[in-house]
């Protein structure tokens, strides 16, 4: 399967879960997982598991061959975590105070609060990158005073969501924030090319 399909898949199979109005949309699973491909990526931390859609479709995408830390601490999403997830290499926590600081993160994904957000300065390697999953203007205004110079891209979709998906089909599938917070020659470029994509999107969604 390439990694549309599977962020539908996922998407749809979670659509179904118990406590599904919080997943994260299909355009942000697929951003995700490409975001993964094109770097390499091997370490992720993810701040807020949920019910584990992201670590889901990680884990189908890229089988053993990613390290998965992530912070957890509501008890339904915990129980929902144990149900949903045949990931084998994935650690949780219920902070990022417990997470060893020596095992650099190249991907940090922020899905949830956590009042020590600021650690992630000290968890990220240093071309790590940094996505934002839903509003989150708090934890966006965070990231911005920790790394005030990355580049960032807000990527937006161009579809509306599945009308078999748990989101209104009527609205479009929700988009996903980037940080790059030292970027290489290669994000760079991706992060151009997403900025001009996202503004041509965004033109074609006001004459829709």
């Amino acid at each position: 399967m390439n990694l549309k399909q599977i962020a539908q898949n996922t998407y749809l199979e979670f659509s179904n879960y118990e406590g599904s109005q919080h997943i994260a949309s299909e355009f942000s699973i697929f951003k995700t997982l490409e975001i993964i491909k094109k770097n390499n990526v091997k370490n992720i931390l993810e701040v807020g598991l949920g019910i584990g859609t992201i670590p889901s479709a990680v884990s189908t995408c890229f089988g053993n061959n990613i390290n998965y830390t992530g912070t957890e601490a509501n008890p339904f999403c915990l129980e929902s975590l144990k149900r949903n997830l045949s990931f084998k290499n994935i650690k949780v926590y219920s902070s990022l105070n417990q997470i060893d600081l020596s095992q650099k993160q190249e991907l940090v994904i922020v899905d949830g609060k956590d009042v020590e957000l600021g650690k992630v300065s000290k968890l990220i390697s240093e071309h790590g990158i940094i996505m934002i999953e839903g509003d989150r203007k708090n934890q966006q205004n965070k990231i911005y005073s920790m790394f005030p110079k990355a580049l960032f891209v807000h990527l937006i979709s161009s579809k509306k969501n599945h009308p078999k998906g748990v989101f209104d089909n009527n609205s479009w599938q929700g988009g996903i924030k980037v940080f790059f917070i030292n970027p290489t020659l290669k994000q760079k470029l991706y992060w151009f090319k997403e900025k001009m994509n996202t503004k041509r999107v965004y033109l074609n969604r006001k004459y829709l």
